[in-house]
């Protein structure tokens, strides 16, 4: 009831100092959007709160009486501070500017969403940006971050905004001396005899069957693209990555994919974030900003423009 009264009193003051900036009643309840009767109503209210008279009326004039020039002063500051916020509100809105906090994975994050932020920084000169890079689910509302960056076949949770910045490929892949000293596998069974490396960190059962992925081994686990990359590249195994971790590998031929036309995968990034009724100009500026950046076929996809592997008969994965 407390917090109410306090509502209504500010509300009410910001009346009054319409009434004395107007000069009288009808001007300012014209000016509001008011009724003539719910102004004097308003008045009359703030009166019988401060047991004081405030205005001196007559039919023909009106004049402030000496609590109410005090009082009158007190009002002043409120509507100016009032309409000071409101303008700072519709500057926010107007303009891309304030903290916005990004979460995307750990190998996506550092290689392709790092690199497009100062672009995105140096147009937006009033807008700051914390990227926190984590491989773990989080939580945007309960953590407090405006926006993730995630990798999926189709994001599962209602209750967040998804729009589909880029498609994500995965390929099956070794360098040339693994395959030279081990063979090429011919077809997907091929695997089960080869070092198939980070089984059960990756997701190779998205790619085959679970059944046929439990036969599949190596002997090293981890749980980052990057260092499996890393290891492929030195021809211990075979390894099954996103394009944007191996696609310059592809292009310059360190690495080779294998049984393409069997084994390809797409998933997609998505920009994901809290539903609002209204989006802030700086949430959606960075989101067109990496939607155009990242563009509906990367850049690190451009190994199969050169021809390196053949044509694709991609399978989407199971969610």
């Amino acid at each position: 009831m407390e917090t109410e009264d306090r509502r209504r009193d500010a509300a009410s003051m910001l009346v009054f100092a319409e009434v004395v900036a107007a000069g009288s009643f009808t001007q300012a309840a014209r000016r509001l959007g008011l009724s003539k009767a719910s102004v004097s109503r308003e008045v009359g209210r703030l009166e019988r709160r401060l047991g004081a008279q405030l205005l001196r009326r007559t039919t023909r004039s009106m004049s402030l009486t000496e609590v109410g020039e005090t009082f009158y002063a007190g009002c002043q500051r409120v509507a100016e501070e009032t309409e000071h916020a409101v303008r700072s509100v519709g500057a926010l809105q107007a303009e891309p500017r304030g903290e916005i906090r990004l979460v995307a994975s750990v190998s996506f994050g550092q290689l392709q969403i790092a690199p497009r932020l100062p672009g995105f920084l140096a147009r937006y000169p009033k807008v700051r940006l914390r990227m926190d890079l984590t491989d773990r689910m989080v939580d945007l509302v309960r953590e407090r971050f405006d926006l993730a960056i995630r990798i999926t076949g189709r994001p599962t949770d209602e209750a967040l905004v998804q729009r589909r910045l880029c498609p994500i490929r995965f390929v099956v892949c070794a360098a040339p001396a693994y395959l030279e000293r081990h063979g090429a596998p011919r077809e997907p069974s091929d695997l089960e005899r080869h070092n198939c490396l980070g089984v059960g960190a990756s997701p190779w059962h998205l790619l085959l069957s679970r059944e046929r992925a439990s036969r599949l081994h190596g002997n090293l686990f981890v749980d980052n693209g990057d260092a499996l990359r890393r290891i492929a590249l030195l021809g211990h195994g075979i390894v099954f990555l996103p394009t944007y971790l191996v696609g310059e590998d592809l292009a310059s031929g360190q690495l080779a994919c294998i049984l393409r036309d069997e084994l390809a995968l797409e998933a997609s990034a998505f920009a994901l974030y809290p539903e609002s009724r209204h989006v802030s100009p700086k949430l959606r500026a960075l989101i067109d900003h990496l939607a155009r950046e990242l563009g509906p076929e990367p850049d690190w996809d451009a190994f199969e423009a050169a021809g390196r592997p053949p044509e694709r008969r991609s399978r989407r994965p199971r969610t």
